[in-house]
């Protein structure tokens, strides 16, 4: 009984797969009449203006493409399962769904949507648990972005510096809703976990590292030539 009871939690915990599953499966039935799901529960600022609020939740749902589907759920499958693992679950599930939800407001700023615009996919979302593994969990290691593991720091300063620099880029990448997620992320991060202080200086001293390497590689060549 007991190890039936381990089993059934650890299946329950496993949140990040869980999403996995509802995306893909979203995805496919999408697929039998495409435009008109995306079209229809997708994130269109003018549409949730005249009071189709519910886009604001089916939209983190639904995929443009098969590559934008199979990117979102790599990152959800690194990312999510490593912060999974060190917080509980309403929490995991809170970021995910309050992250995803309030990234798309951003589109509702002129200068980074036009009103008629669509918005679909999780990368909000999974922006909002970068942002909570940052400063929730910033030594834990996670092998995405890059292709060799890192700290979950160095993981979210790459990331925020890449949205950041893109942020006014014109894109079928939703740079500004990332960065809204992830900052969104960071809050429940640094809301939920000690020594704040100390993990936001690890942060900007990650950001300003990454910032000066190309720099200090230039410099150690110039020495050696």
């Amino acid at each position: 009984m007991n190890d039936l009871k381990t089993k059934f939690q650890f299946l329950i915990m496993k949140l990040s797969i869980l999403l996995i599953v509802i995306n893909v499966l979203i995805f496919f039935y999408s697929l039998t009449n495409f435009p008109y799901y995306i079209e229809k529960y997708g994130f269109i600022p003018s549409s949730f203006l005249s009071g189709e609020y519910y886009r604001i939740f089916t939209s983190i749902f639904l995929h443009g493409s098969i590559w934008h589907l199979l990117y979102n759920m790599l990152a959800l499958f690194f990312l999510g399962s490593a912060i999974e693992t060190k917080i509980k679950s309403w929490q995991y599930m809170l970021v995910y769904l309050i992250g995803g939800i309030l990234a798309n407001l951003v589109m509702l700023i002129p200068i980074f949507a036009s009103p008629d615009s669509i918005g679909v996919g999780a990368s909000g979302a999974i922006s909002a648990l970068i942002g909570l593994g940052t400063f929730f969990s910033p030594g834990k290691f996670v092998l995405f972005p890059t292709i060799i593991p890192v700290p979950f720091v160095v993981a979210g300063a790459i990331f925020f510096l890449g949205q950041s620099v893109n942020l006014f880029t014109k894109s079928y990448i939703a740079y500004p809703v990332h960065l809204a997620g992830m900052i969104i992320g960071s809050l429940f991060g640094l809301k939920w976990s000690e020594d704040k202080g100390k993990k936001v200086f690890i942060f900007l001293l990650t950001l300003v590292m990454i910032m000066l390497l190309p720099y200090l590689i230039r410099f150690i060549i110039w020495l050696s030539s």
